[in-house]
């Protein structure tokens, strides 16, 4: 139990950095979200080989891991991008309404009946965002790119809960982050385009 305790801190403190991280660094959000998404895939590219994870995995299956993989990359996309056009806190508040939309996209896809203590639990925070959102002007595109985020959040949380179920986390994150990586590839010199950077490496 201690030592669950301690992971938990742990991740929540490692957690805490991540928009930290995203403010200092001053890559813009889609090459922030590259080279994150990048690495992921090489650090755990080494550790599955290694440990022999999923060496049976079919290609059918890597596919349906792959496309969840794109909507964290999305997110990380949004999430970085708000804290960069409004600031830390802005963002990781933002990030709390994941549980709204999580309370209402899960009933949808997955065909239930809607929980009202859930929703009415989540309208809380939409309300503290939406006083934010009226009273200071300077953060409203921050904001708005924040709510976005932590759709796609919701939509990941939901689609990710049902690949635990059959495959190995470290797995599901490999193939994840190779998606996520590919995707950018893809997406990158458009977005670039569009959206310069003062930096291109890390």
């Amino acid at each position: 139990m201690k030592n669950s305790y301690f992971l938990l801190h742990l991740a929540v403190f490692l957690a805490g950095f991540t928009g930290v991280f995203g403010k200092l660094i001053t890559l813009n959000e889609g090459l922030l979200t590259f080279y994150r998404v990048l690495f992921s895939a090489i650090i755990l590219f080494i550790l599955t080989r290694f440990l022999k994870i999923g060496s049976d995995t079919t290609n059918s299956e890597k596919k349906s891991i792959g496309k969840v993989g794109i909507l964290i990359t999305v997110h990380w996309v949004f999430f970085y991008a708000s804290i960069k056009y409004s600031n830390i806190s802005i963002g990781v508040i933002c990030y709390c309404l994941t549980s709204f939309f999580t309370a209402i996209f899960k009933p949808l896809i997955d065909k239930t009946n809607f929980k009202f203590t859930e929703l009415v639990l989540s309208t809380l925070t939409l309300a503290g965002i939406s006083l934010i959102f009226h009273f200071d002007a300077s953060y409203q595109l921050g904001i708005i790119l924040g709510v976005i985020s932590s759709a796609f959040a919701a939509l990941y949380t939901i689609y990710n809960e049902r690949l635990v179920q059959f495959y190995d986390s470290r797995l599901i994150n490999y193939y994840q982050m190779v998606s996520g990586s590919i995707f950018l590839i893809v997406l990158l010199p458009a977005y670039l385009y569009f959206f310069s950077s003062k930096n291109y490496c890390p």
